[in-house]
């Protein structure tokens, strides 16, 4: 994706974030028979998007030609890999699960934007090789106690941010809780405001 790709993208996206949070606020507070102001861009209301995802979210069988590109890309490494990597990936979301989980990135994107003003929206462009270039992404979290070098600035790339915890459908081990906790988390990483008095 060149640079002009890139921001065009992320113009498109910022400009359908409040579009797309509105719906899912729509059809969540109706799935779940619920007032919709209770969906209000906070850290609870995590909690029923997520409830009501983990009933809509379906897996899909995985098109064999999917499986075979996978196989041609691991083409000379040991055959058990092979093997292994093709077993994992026999099953996928639903294509109607991938677009959920992007208006939930959305949402999320809002919620941290909204509620946190030392947070703000950027794209990256360089390098090439790290994951989240030339998409929007959050910066202004700090960890002041990572494994990596400190301090680490980790960015937040909203769809992905969604996905994640959406993996677990896999193993059969998703939670209610699992956005929630993921959103905690990364709400401890927002250092406080500095005092301007």
């Amino acid at each position: 994706m060149t640079k002009k790709e890139a921001d065009a993208y992320s113009e498109w996206f910022l400009s359908k974030i409040d579009e797309r949070s509105d719906y899912l606020r729509e059809i969540v507070s109706e799935g779940l028979h619920i007032d919709i102001k209770q969906l209000d861009f906070t850290l609870d209301s995590t909690l029923l998007i997520w409830k009501w995802f983990l009933k809509e979210a379906k897996l899909a069988k995985t098109p064999q030609s999917e499986l075979n590109n996978i196989r041609e890309g691991l083409r000379g490494m040991p055959q058990s890999f092979i093997d292994h990597m093709v077993e994992m990936a026999r099953v996928e979301l639903s294509i109607r699960t991938e677009y959920i989980l992007r208006d939930i990135g959305m949402y999320l994107g809002k919620m941290f934007i909204s509620n946190y003003e030392n947070l703000r929206w950027t794209i990256k462009y360089k390098p090439k090789s790290y994951i989240y270039v030339n998409v929007p992404i959050i910066v202004g979290f700090v960890d002041d106690k990572p494994e990596y070098p400190k301090p680490f600035h980790p960015d937040l790339e909203p769809i992905d941010f969604a996905r994640l915890p959406a993996m677990k459908i896999f193993e059969g081990t998703q939670k209610e809780s699992d956005l929630y906790e993921k959103c905690k988390k990364w709400i401890s990483l927002i250092p406080p405001i500095a005092d301007k008095g």
